[in-house]
């Protein structure tokens, strides 16, 4: 019975520890036998959360051992022992894509793109004379990827489907496309209320960097709504401060906190364990997106369309509501548990609905949990068994 077992190997050398743990649960079914490539600093990540690590072989890079000896070490046993190996990150950049040039198994493999333009959609690209070593960087990488390392795989794996939407529409891939997700649901483990708490708590979650999230229209909503509702909901700003926009939004903050009003902030980087706390008892979560944004430095990437958000699957973790700029694009699953904003006066009348009327936010919080129940662990083994692995039968 062993010999019919579908051999599975992921390989994960640089930080999507979430991803890998998730990717080593959907994979883990009675038909598989699932061999973990990483680092032992990845592993020690995912250890504490895997039930059952005898589930698994493990393959760890040895101390001192380099990413082009370990990669040959991985190609050897892979070469022999795996039907379908899964890559979950590839650096794009020189420093690391010329490992990968050489890096050619015998098996089946599965790359996951996380940024869509740099891997598919290179006419994104930009010259930026500011920063000539990272424009060239870019343009040598994308020449790696589209003339060599791209060939290799068999398949690719998104982990939000707008993505694979956008990729279908607006390049020439031909090959397959799966959307195995950033995380999955884990009703048992989180155990979601379903009641409304009697203070409602809002969560910002993610640093507070001006290039990435609009917080200065989140602080001109909530300085309103305090004034309207005092002490109707707190807020919390769930992210490291970055630079001087960080400071300015961190003084607004401390100015509300002054005048009594129950919001709570960090200055310094949020470890896990609290991390995961807030968000877990949050009520809503919002997310103030700005979507533009570069890889590389220099190549184009827009959070909803090629690129995705962490956030999107805590909030999938956790069964929590969402709100999103107007424009992000929402996948179909978490529709009727979205709401969207088009600019800071909207985002306060949107909250004052709510918060005058509970009704309506205690069903969006119910939608949440059944919208999460999509990305159960069982629903994703069924996507896996029944579409990922009937597309690589001998």
């Amino acid at each position: 019975m062993r010999d019919e077992l579908k051999r599975i190997g992921i390989l994960e050398y640089h930080y999507h520890s979430i991803f890998y743990y998730t990717l080593a649960r959907i994979c883990k079914t009675k038909h598989t036998q699932v061999t973990l490539f990483t680092t032992q600093k990845i592993f020690s990540l995912i250890s504490p959360h895997l039930a059952n690590k005898k589930d698994y072989r493990i393959v760890l890079q040895r101390d001192n051992e380099s990413l082009a000896s370990f990669l040959h070490r991985v190609e050897t046993i892979c070469n022999t022992d795996i039907d379908l190996l899964f890559i979950n990150t590839i650096q794009e950049s020189l420093k690391d894509l010329p490992h990968y040039v050489r890096f050619h198994p015998s098996c089946k493999m599965i790359l996951t793109i996380h940024d869509a333009n740099t891997w598919l959609n290179q006419k994104k690209t930009t010259i930026d004379i500011t920063r000539p070593f990272a424009t060239l960087d870019t343009l040598m990488s994308t020449l790696l990827i589209n003339k060599i390392i791209l060939k290799k795989f068999d398949a690719i794996n998104v982990i939000y489907p707008p993505i694979k939407d956008y990729i279908l529409k607006n390049t020439n891939y031909e090959k397959e496309i799966f959307t195995l997700p950033f995380t999955f649901f884990d009703e048992e483990k989180y155990q979601i209320p379903t009641n409304l708490p009697k203070k409602i708590r809002f969560v910002v979650p993610g640093a507070i960097i001006e290039s990435r999230r609009d917080h200065t229209a989140v602080m001109e909503a909530f300085e309103h709504l305090f004034e309207s509702y005092p002490k109707a909901f707190s807020l919390c700003l769930l992210g490291k401060p970055i630079g001087s926009y960080g400071k300015q939004i961190l003084k607004r903050a401390t100015q509300l906190k002054q005048q009594n009003y129950d919001i709570h902030f960090f200055s310094e980087f949020v470890p896990e364990e609290t991390y995961d706390k807030i968000f877990r008892e949050a009520t809503v979560v919002i997310t103030p997106f700005k979507l533009e944004t570069r890889s590389l430095g220099v190549m184009k990437e827009t959070f909803g369309k090629t690129k995705a958000s962490g956030v999107l699957f805590d909030a999938i973790q956790y069964a929590k509501p969402i709100i999103l700029p107007y424009n992000h694009s929402i996948m179909n699953e978490l529709s009727s548990s979205t709401l969207i904003y088009k600019d800071a006066e909207d985002l306060q009348n949107l909250l004052s609905t709510l918060l005058s009327d509970k009704k309506r936010l205690q069903i969006l919080v119910k939608k949440a949990i059944h919208n999460s129940r999509y990305f159960s662990l069982s629903n994703m083994h069924r996507y896996f068994e029944q579409k990922v692995l009937p597309a690589f039968k001998p």
